[in-house]
């Protein structure tokens, strides 16, 4: 167990991280947002955001009510797909925009990566928008009324806090050591973002075996074991497995557009693309 990491993490202020992982605590949360009036003028993280909703949502095809009921039991809600021009503007920003490595300051572009390196020599896992805001249409999904109806509804509060990353996922032969020190998430784990949080993703490149597919593990933000929720919020698929059955593992895939909210204190790990780079929007969200 992790319980030393957790105590430093409390000692650094990040109360959320030791208590966020606790299903009493995230209810009892959204109750305490519920009934403050100072919640609503929490401002939210990272650069500012222009919250109000916009008055037409991009999702036809999902209600609110239907999200909640697919989160509660599956810990994911399909069906928040972008269409197609949106993810034109998308992807056009995320080619044209600098990139950047974890720990790094060299900024490079897409096309500067050639067989997963840059300069045949340095090995590139993931590349991220630095500043993803300043694309109309990322501030466009953060706005949309459906897909913040639908979080509001899982969350027990209108969310204020709206952190939205935009990275390319590369194809590259380095060591899973590697890739974990370079921010790719393939291990078994479980997120602890806030007191209480939700994440949507929406794939911006095609999708399917050997591309970069999202993986979790359905209904996981229950059930866990006290040994899991007091140590790392890593886990070895061994242990995820003998808790969890091995049916309960969905692999998701879908043409460039797939979008999706997803309850992420299941667990979940991104699988490395070996065949097609990965473009994807992530949005936290609490």
């Amino acid at each position: 167990m992790n319980v030393a990491n957790i105590a430093r993490r409390l000692v650094a202020g990040e109360l959320h991280y030791a208590l966020g992982r606790f299903e009493t605590v995230r209810r009892g949360y959204s109750a305490l947002r519920r009934l403050s009036p100072r919640s609503t003028s929490r401002p939210p993280a990272g650069p500012p955001i222009p919250l109000p909703q916009l008055p037409t949502s991009l999702f036809t095809g999902v209600t609110p009510e239907r999200a909640l009921a697919d989160l509660r039991r599956d810990s994911i809600a399909l069906g928040f797909n972008l269409p197609p021009a949106l993810v034109a503007e998308l992807v056009e920003f995320a080619t044209s925009s600098p990139l950047r490595m974890r720990g790094a300051d060299r900024l490079f572009l897409r096309h500067e990566v050639v067989g997963g390196t840059l300069d045949g020599t340095t090995p590139v896992v993931i590349g991220t928008v630095p500043d993803p805001l300043d694309c109309t249409a990322v501030r466009r999904v953060c706005r949309d009324p459906v897909l913040m109806q639908s979080a509001g509804a899982f969350l027990g509060f209108r969310p204020t806090k709206i952190i939205p990353r935009l990275f390319w996922s590369f194809v590259t032969d380095v060591s899973d050591e590697e890739r974990r020190r370079l921010g790719q998430t393939i291990d078994w784990h479980f997120d602890v973002h806030d007191f209480h949080f939700c994440s949507a993703q929406f794939y911006l490149t095609d999708v399917d075996s050997g591309a970069g597919e999202h993986a979790l593990i359905r209904g996981s933000h229950r059930g866990k074991s006290l040994r899991m929720l007091l140590g790392s919020a890593n886990a070895q698929e061994k242990a995820v497995f003998a808790r969890f059955a091995r049916d309960r593992l969905m692999v998701v895939e879908g043409p460039a557009g797939t979008g999706f909210l997803e309850d992420t204190s299941c667990y979940h790990r991104a699988l490395p693309p070996t065949r097609r780079e990965r473009l994807m929007l992530q949005l936290w969200i609490s």
